[in-house]
């Protein structure tokens, strides 16, 4: 029996002994910390990693979801010791309530040196201090031999930028910054305004900081070719002047992590090299500043056009194709085609548009079959209809988002904010503003039908007016100008709401002027409001103000307004 009691005493021990002493199960929530951590050669340590983190070949791990969805069972179930975040630790604190044990270690790294202090901490973690130091010390001494071999060289100004018509730059005081530093360049995305670490820009404030050197990272390989051409035709930036463009697909170039210390070796060799071959630049900034006007003007009449024709067609002083939710029908088409674009050999303007216009129609189906009742359109089951398919759009919308590259992510963001592209497809332009052209003359031809209605269903149909005809007609035209005018500048919101309301108390409920009028106002407001963006980032402090954003803060109270109009006139 003693011998018993000895046995069972020792064996607690040993197992006490063990766990006291085994290594920290670690789930990273962060690709650059997994990046870190396996180059180390600390992969053993971790348990479970994110879906958008990138393992070595041959290597696998759980994936346990992202940073922007926390599942507390996923993550529980790979009995984690240690989570590693560039998070803050909040968001995992309904795991820590659930097992205390588990450790949230944040961590940031936007610097080379925070990328160093990361390497140490981690070494703290799994109890190697002494691989640690030796990882760091081999990874900052890297980085301290290209900045010997390149003192004394010319600096140049260098930009790294992503994407192309809807760039992103590296500001100052990150990780590309200290690269650009390291190898002896000047980082021209400090002279970008703004206060963030990268930031959303245009092809003027581009222009303005006069890069030497373009670098521009893109995702996909297939992309790089259109990509440099895109940078080469710029006739204002010295870099497409000497042929300094050059374009880099490797994902490490925007993972803050221990490789950035080769890629800074490739860099040195980029920025310094001599131009290899002549730029032929064809595009201006005033040419390019033409089309976007152009296009904004276009997007302006189409949306201006389209809720003035709504609103007399429905006889709703709230109906616009943004309310409606026909904007964001038209969104999920032009996101879908651009997702199809990435995956695949489709011009993304060909695919854009006509799923653009698919998702404008299917929208407008539904707001249509949800508000009638009895043949007839209800105003209010009218709205709130719009704000449940605006609703079920934005949901997917989210779901598309999903199933695209992480990196390109950025892309969609900026569209989706209500932003013309720098410089924008002549074809693109041709078709988009042929199909506002065409709605639009075919509303004012039915201008007349317009006002009859507006003396009430009974009077119109008596009078000879086929409603039902007209309300599809209407609908077709509003979804094919709302279909143009998203793929061309993303979701611009109320401005149908605006102009039309302002347009009618000048002129008059008669529809004749007042499509045609609402239509120029419109394109006024949206190059107004286009120049304005332009400039007025710097009073902020940033660099672009997507236009989208301007017509939503100023037709958001005018909605309350005319909202709060309907209630006191329906209450009377």
């Amino acid at each position: 029996m003693k011998r018993s009691v000895i046995f069972i005493l020792t064996a607690i021990c040993l197992l006490a002994g063990a766990s006291v002493g085994a290594p920290p199960r670690i789930v990273s929530f962060s690709p650059a910390l997994t990046e870190i951590v396996f180059d180390m050669g600390l992969g053993e340590y971790v348990v479970g990693v994110t879906r958008l983190c990138r393992l070595p070949e041959g290597v696998d791990r759980p994936r346990l979801g992202d940073a922007f969805t926390i599942n507390t069972e996923m993550i529980l179930s790979v009995r984690p010791d240690v989570i590693l975040t560039q998070s803050g630790a909040e968001k995992f604190k309904g795991i820590c309530d659930i097992n205390p044990a588990v450790r949230v270690e944040s961590f940031q790294l936007e610097t080379l040196d925070d990328i160093s202090a990361a390497i140490e901490r981690i070494g703290e973690i799994v109890g190697r201090s002494d691989l640690a130091k030796k990882r760091n010390t081999d990874f900052t001494a890297k980085l301290e031999s290209i900045r010997r071999r390149v003192s004394g060289q010319t600096k140049p100004r260098v930009l790294f930028v992503m994407g192309t018509d809807r760039p992103t730059v590296a500001g100052g005081d990150n990780f590309i910054a200290d690269l650009i530093d390291v190898t002896g360049g000047v980082n021209a995305g400090t002279d970008i305004p703004g206060k963030t670490h990268w930031r959303r820009t245009h092809i003027d404030a581009i222009a303005k900081a006069a890069p030497d050197v373009i670098i521009c990272q893109v995702f996909d390989k297939g992309q790089a070719d259109s990509a440099r051409k895109y940078w080469l035709g710029w006739k204002d930036l010295p870099a497409a002047e000497s042929g300094r463009v050059y374009v880099v697909t490797d994902p490490h170039w925007s993972i803050p992590s221990m490789r950035l210390a080769d890629l800074a070796s490739d860099l040195s060799y980029i920025i310094h090299q001599k131009p290899v071959s002549a730029s032929f630049p064809t595009v201006s900034l005033w040419m390019a500043w033409l089309y976007r006007l152009l296009a904004a003007a276009i997007v302006g009449a189409a949306l201006a056009v389209g809720g003035a024709a709504l609103q007399g067609l429905l006889r709703n002083p709230l109906a616009e194709p943004y309310i409606l939710g026909i904007s964001s029908g038209a969104g999920v088409g032009v996101l879908l085609g651009m997702a199809i674009s990435a995956w695949y050999a489709v011009p993304s303007w060909a695919s854009a548009t006509v799923l653009a216009f698919a998702g404008a129609m299917i929208t407008c189906a539904v707001v249509y079959s949800i508000a009638q009742r009895r043949g007839r359109l209800d105003p209010y089951s009218l709205i709130l209809s719009g704000v449940i398919v605006n609703t079920f759009n934005a949901a997917i919308m989210l779901t598309i988002y999903l199933y695209v590259d992480p990196h390109r992510i950025a892309d969609f963001a900026h569209w989706s904010m209500g932003r013309l592209p720098d410089s924008i497809d002549t074809l693109s332009l041709a078709v988009c503003g042929a199909c506002v052209l065409a709605g639009w003359i075919v509303l004012v031809i039915h201008a007349s039908a317009f006002n009859v209605l507006g003396l009430g269903e009974t009077v119109a149909s008596s009078s000879g007016v086929a409603v039902g005809r007209l309300r599809i007609v209407t609908f077709l035209c509003v979804g094919l100008m709302t279909a143009a005018a998203v793929s061309l500048a993303g979701p611009i919101g109320f401005l149908g709401l605006i102009v039309p309301h302002l347009c009618r108390m000048i002129l008059g409920p008669e529809h004749r002027r007042l499509l045609l009028v609402s239509g120029l106002a419109g394109a006024v407001f949206l190059v107004a409001a286009e120049i304005l963006c332009r400039h007025a980032g710097p009073w902020i402090g940033v660099s672009l103000i997507p236009v989208g954003i301007i017509t939503a803060l100023a037709g958001g109270p005018f909605f309350i307004f005319l909202l709060r109009r309907r209630f006191r006139e329906a209450s009377v």
